[in-house]
């Protein structure tokens, strides 16, 4: 297809969504419009209304207008780029943001591959530029900030400059990073979602900062997090945080085999890239729905697929079966 040709049925869909009431036939005499073009930023030279105006076009009625220039007004950061990706990917392709924060010191491994929407040829490249590239592909009048650096100074810096963060996506693996976070988010009265992705299911946590200045740090699940030495812990001290945060009643019995496995058969946390993706929509929509008022609450909620379609994963036997799994893990840990 010629790119004359694309820009022309460009305009006529545009035409079409501006006049829902026209027929194919009628669509057919409009003539193209040039001055809806402008050479310089657009793959295709639409002017800034016009990208926007087509790219969310199929939101209207389930996002109203003024809805949607208040989610593309609205600045987010993303701290964490595996899951994180996909949160801030599907975030720009609803909201249209302006300014988009992304973070992460780390490249693109081949172990990535399973739950990032990359190639090879993206492999042993910075995770933030990668993701940078697509985010502005996929919108070229965004500003992202990127950062690869993570020190707690950094850290400060994006919360303090502006444009001043009003969500924050906690998708990094460090529990000191993460606290981090959570000390600036509560300074500045700005609520944090992250989601944890255990096997097939999404284990999500809000914690509400912008209306309550008392929110607890991990909605107290590491109810004495600020007065322990993150520095000095041992391997097997990070991981009782670890389990203490992310809870294991409802953990599947595959990943609770797999918490044996870390450091003897497999290297870490497994991840599967249908729940991460999963879990990157899942953000995507609480973004929206905290930045349009609705009533959303601090705590912790489960998406659990295997709940909703696996019919004996809440048997009693199975049920049981976990339980003793839990009970020897915090034997063990």
């Amino acid at each position: 297809m010629s790119f004359f040709k694309i820009k022309e049925d460009i305009f006529k869909e545009l035409h079409q969504i501006r006049n829902p009431h026209l027929t194919s036939k009628e669509l057919k005499t409009i003539k193209f419009n040039h001055k809806l073009l402008n050479k310089s930023r657009h793959p295709l030279h639409l002017t800034q209304k016009v990208s926007f105006e087509l790219a969310t076009a199929r939101n209207k009625t389930l996002i109203y207008p003024d809805e949607q220039e208040k989610l593309r007004n609205t600045v987010v950061g993303f701290f964490g780029m595996s899951v994180g990706s996909h949160a801030a990917i599907t975030w720009m392709m609803e909201s249209r943001a302006d300014v988009i924060k992304i973070v992460d010191p780390d490249k693109i491994s081949a172990t990535n591959l399973n739950r990032m929407r990359v190639s090879w040829e993206n492999v042993g490249r910075y995770k933030t530029v990668v993701i940078q590239k697509e985010l502005q592909e996929i919108n070229p009048y965004a500003t992202v900030f990127s950062f690869t650096n993570v020190g707690e100074s950094v850290i400060k810096k994006i919360f303090y400059s502006r444009p001043s963060l009003q969500v924050v996506v906690d998708e990094i693996d460090d529990i000191k990073g993460k606290l981090t976070l959570r000390k600036f988010a509560r300074n500045l009265r700005i609520p944090v979602i992250s989601a944890i992705d255990v096997e097939d299911d999404i284990f999500v946590d809000i914690e509400r900062y912008d209306i309550n200045e008392h929110q607890e740090y991990f909605n107290n699940r590491l109810p004495n997090i600020t007065k322990i030495n993150i520095n000095n812990l041992s391997e097997k001290e990070k991981k009782q945080l670890i389990v203490g945060l992310v809870s294991l009643e409802k953990v599947s019995e595959r990943m609770l085999n797999s918490l044996f496995g870390i450091g003897a058969s497999i290297v870490t946390w497994p991840q599967l890239g249908a729940t991460a993706t999963i879990a990157g929509g899942v953000i995507a929509t609480l973004i929206k729905k905290i930045i349009l008022g609705e009533d959303i609450k601090s705590g912790r909620y489960y998406l659990s697929v295997n709940s909703i379609f696996v019919r004996s994963f809440n048997s009693l036997k199975r049920i049981n079966e976990r339980r003793k799994k839990i009970q020897t893990i915090n034997e063990i840990f």
